[in-house]
């Protein structure tokens, strides 16, 4: 039996999936990410007792080890627990692998080189430069202590379309095309040559090494790939069709916290590398951003789109009227609300009215939003950022969108009546309209169902991450207004002005 150690990571998904394609039985092993299939089981690899009769009621043969703290940033600043994932359970695994008889097959890093010398064999002097590469040769050197039957396999930086664009070092290029932000400006690396892995290709590798019983050391590689930060940045642009002039070349050596090598190029004659086939880079970005690219949205183009949009902190600004409404409310009741900062959290990430009634009971918390929708009359809204001229041009050219919001229809009448232009909008999916607030994706559902004409894309905005959140259930293709931390943490595009929009055609 199979063991893959860090089936919900990305060598460990990939490498699930070409098992199940060749019909090869195995199970898997998770921590934080459950995954609910049958051969899937939550284990902790630091107790060796609890992991030794696991393997032993498995009857395990072999053990592909995919766990890896593997941000190098992340391993410079945080020693202790990277030894931890990279080492300790790396020397007890093997160790009792070794004890049972169990091939142990483990995943390691060109950055055990330091980058002066190409190419690098698997005997060639290894000088990492960072804590990452420092721990995975202490790794390395806990299994040929460990371990007869066992075999190494340092790799250069991997990639999969399995995992969002911030999981993995290649894609996450992919981010600074994907913020629409025109005048930041990005400096992305051109110095260090990086040569990306596709995971699936280096899954081929790792069966032959079970199947052929490799032993040792070894380099698998894609021999055709040499890149730069900023060469990817620039195919992904390409691709997605993205202007990137934004972006600028840093062709002096330094990048992040920790020190990179300047080209870590692998090599082996142990066996014939040109015997396997190779994923073509341009085609694995089709792979992994394919489902963020759309053509221009144009007037030509509007019968292809279905476009959905916010309205609260979105196309208007109102979370200052809605807040002074809150706390006039409350004053009137003698209790004080939220600060401005603990407002926003809860409106951006969660749902108001939940905080409202674990102060309140249902008849005061029916008071409170009556009386706050009174005060909220008293107060002003504007529109975002060229909002209005975004509206506009949808307007006019008679393209299919709606508004779906978590505000009910007697708020919205409020704002209608402030902005005018808001009654030229035909299309609405107010509170009243579902049952489960945003987060939660009923709304847009909702909108698909009354106006959704089955367009080939189905574009979102939004501002926060209840928005987001409910969004992800319908489309790839969310546009984010200015909230930089949404954008951090998901897969997305980030813009600022709905200007940049227009001009640009969304993604020109």
């Amino acid at each position: 039996m199979i063991l893959i150690c860090g089936a919900s990571g990305l060598v460990g998904k990939e490498m699930c999936n070409v098992l199940d394609l060749m019909n090869i039985e195995y199970i898997g092993t998770y921590n934080k990410n459950e995954l609910k299939y049958p051969n899937m089981y939550k284990i902790n690899y630091s107790d060796p007792i609890l992991l030794e009769n696991f393997l032993r009621h498995h009857k395990i043969s072999c053990c592909i080890f995919c766990i890896v703290e593997r941000l190098t940033d992340v391993c410079e600043n945080n020693w202790n627990e990277i030894k931890q994932t990279n080492i300790d359970l790396v020397h007890t695994t093997s160790y009792l692998c070794n004890k049972l008889n169990i091939k142990f097959i483990h995943l390691s890093t060109d950055y055990v080189f330091d980058g002066s010398r190409q190419p690098n064999f698997p005997d060639s002097d290894k000088n990492p430069l960072q804590n990452y590469g420092i721990s995975k040769l202490v790794s390395e050197f806990r299994i040929l202590k460990n371990c007869k039957n066992y075999c190494i396999i340092r790799t250069p930086v991997l990639y999969s379309k399995l995992s969002k664009t911030h999981d993995n070092a290649v894609c996450l290029i992919g981010k600074n095309v994907m913020d629409l932000r025109k005048q930041f400006l990005h400096k992305e690396d051109n110095y260090s040559i990086r040569r990306p892995l596709y995971i699936i290709d280096l899954c081929r590798f790792i069966y032959d090494c079970i199947h052929y019983n490799y032993i040792g050391i070894y380099h698998f590689f894609n021999p055709y790939n040499k890149y730069t930060k900023y060469e990817i940045c620039k195919k992904i642009g390409a691709y997605l069709n993205i202007e990137t002039s934004n972006i600028i070349a840093n062709d002096s050596a330094g990048e992040g916290i920790a020190p990179r090598p300047y080209d870590t190029q692998l090599q082996d004659t142990s066996f014939d590398i040109l015997k396997y086939k190779f994923t073509i880079f341009d085609e694995s970005i089709d792979d992994c951003f394919k489902k963020y690219k759309h053509p221009k949205i144009n007037i030509e183009n509007k019968n292809k789109f279905f476009i959905c949009l916010d309205m609260d902190g979105t196309i208007i600004n109102t979370s200052v009227a809605h807040y002074n409404a809150y706390c006039k409310a409350f004053e009137n009741h003698n209790m004080s609300f939220l600060n401005w900062t603990e407002w926003n959290q809860i409106v951006l990430n969660s749902n108001i009215d939940n905080y409202i009634k674990t102060i309140f009971n249902d008849d005061q918390f029916d008071e409170i939003k009556k009386e706050k929708l009174l005060l909220l009359k008293e107060e002003s809204i504007q529109f975002t950022k060229n909002s209005e001229s975004f509206l506009t041009f949808l307007i006019e050219n008679e393209f299919n969108f709606c508004i779906v919001t978590n505000t009910n229809k007697n708020t919205v009448d409020i704002f209608k009546e402030k902005i005018p232009f808001l009654k030229k909008i035909k299309q609405w999916v107010y509170k009243d309209d579902y049952n489960l607030s945003k987060p939660d994706g009923e709304s847009y559902q909702v909108a698909k169902n009354k106006y959704f004409k089955n367009e080939e894309f189905i574009v979102g905005i939004e501002d926060s991450m209840v928005g987001y959140s409910a969004l992800k259930h319908h489309t790839d293709l969310i546009y984010i207004y200015e909230n930089e931390q949404i954008f951090k943490r998901n897969d997305c595009f980030i813009f600022d002005d709905f200007n940049s929009l227009l001009n640009r055609g969304f993604n020109i």
